[in-house]
């Protein structure tokens, strides 16, 4: 693995220097953002299932431009949101301190005579109604206390069916199936890409230039071997076509509460953090907490085709090693067999050719638009 760095003035040399220049070119190209688009290596759902595409959404991104798809995070969303929302708290003790001992008993006493007796949900705005009459100085705080009262009871009960041993995955968005058939519509896209021509400046990027190249040229090898260096140094050139590209939201299901962590987000108090919290507000939100961004869309293609070519001098050894691995998957998109033809040819004195078409109906998964944490909660970043 290639060490992380900031963006130094100079373009870095090897496969980092290429792969930047390669990102720049898709961003560019495919009308998508520096500020937020992460390259994933290899670029294919792995399995093909449902739980293979929510797997994305499971994922807390590393800051780099490029992320390698195999190498999943031991944190996960949803286990990072569950032990947050499944901790908060709001105890009575609290709510009859913020409106006084007086007023409370007066409060439950008016309760008592109701019949049937209001939902959680319903008590807020029957506080409000009931205190701008009986106690309008606590009105708006007693109000509030109850509405997060509510709020954490509900989010609590709606992630019950989704933990333990024999909870229900945590689903993100639709299914494998309506990605594939949504990619039936995906726009079709075509694109050149030029080493020579392609800035390799990433430094305005939202990683600050930060990226991490795990692979050479072909998966799994490494960025600084033989001929993962020939082939970084050439001159690279490549003609891309997709005949679909969608964005995919990756929206968590019926389990999150989008209202509740954001509360908890922008709270770090108690209530509704417990004190001690396990995990705390800053081991999850902090600086360098477990939940610093959140990947919220994929960029997803079908119909991929790509030529890439190399002016590079390869010997007869290097060419036996390049197609030896070729299956495993090249350089951009790492498509093993399965998931693609790949052919790989070489001139007389020099230079390679490598085609790669994606399988038909499979999706390719370009990359993700990855957001702060505070701006996916819509507390900015």
């Amino acid at each position: 693995m290639l060490r992380q760095h900031e963006a130094a003035a100079e373009t870095p040399a090897g496969m980092e220097g290429l792969q930047n220049r390669w990102y720049n070119s898709v961003v560019q190209s495919l009308n998508l953002t520096s500020a937020a688009f992460q390259l994933l290596q290899p670029s294919f759902v792995v399995p093909l299932t449902d739980l293979g595409l929510w797997r994305y959404g499971q994922e807390i991104p590393q800051r780099s431009l490029t992320a390698n798809a195999y190498d999943m995070s031991l944190d996960r969303f949803f286990d990072i949101y569950a032990s947050v929302i499944g901790q908060l708290s709001f105890p009575e003790s609290c709510f009859r301190e913020d409106i006084g001992g007086d007023t409370y008993e007066a409060w439950t006493a008016y309760l008592a005579t109701l019949s049937p007796q209001p939902s959680a949900q319903q008590l807020p705005a029957l506080f409000l109604v009931w205190a701008m009459i009986n106690a309008p100085t606590v009105a708006n705080v007693g109000q509030q206390d109850l509405a997060v009262m509510a709020l954490i009871g509900s989010a609590q009960a709606a992630l019950e069916p989704y933990v333990g041993p024999n909870g229900q995955p945590a689903d993100f968005g639709g299914s494998y199936a309506q990605l594939v058939q949504s990619l039936a519509h995906g726009i079709a896209k075509s694109f050149r890409f030029d080493s020579k021509a392609a800035s390799g400046d990433v430094s305005g990027s939202w990683t600050g230039g930060v990226d991490t190249v795990d692979n050479g040229l072909w998966s799994g090898a490494v960025p600084g071997n033989r001929q993962s260096l020939l082939f970084a140094r050439s001159h690279v050139q490549a003609a891309v076509t997709v005949s679909g590209l969608i964005t995919w939201p990756l929206t968590p299901g019926s389990w999150y509460d989008s209202s509740m962590i954001a509360t908890a987000y922008a709270n770090p108090c108690t209530p509704p953090w417990p004190n001690p919290a396990q995990p705390a507000w800053d081991a999850v939100f902090g600086a360098d907490g477990s939940l610093p961004r959140v990947m919220a869309s994929l960029a997803a293609a079908k119909g991929v085709d790509i030529t890439v070519t190399s002016d590079a001098v390869y010997s007869p050894l290097d060419q036996a090693i390049i197609e030896t691995f070729a299956p495993l998957g090249l350089w951009p998109f790492y498509l093993p067999s399965g998931m693609a033809q790949t052919t790989v040819s070489f001139g007389e004195s020099s230079g390679m050719t490598i085609r790669t078409v994606s399988t038909p109906g499979a999706p390719v998964i370009l990359g993700g638009n990855v957001q702060p944490i505070g701006t996916f909660l819509g507390a900015g970043g």
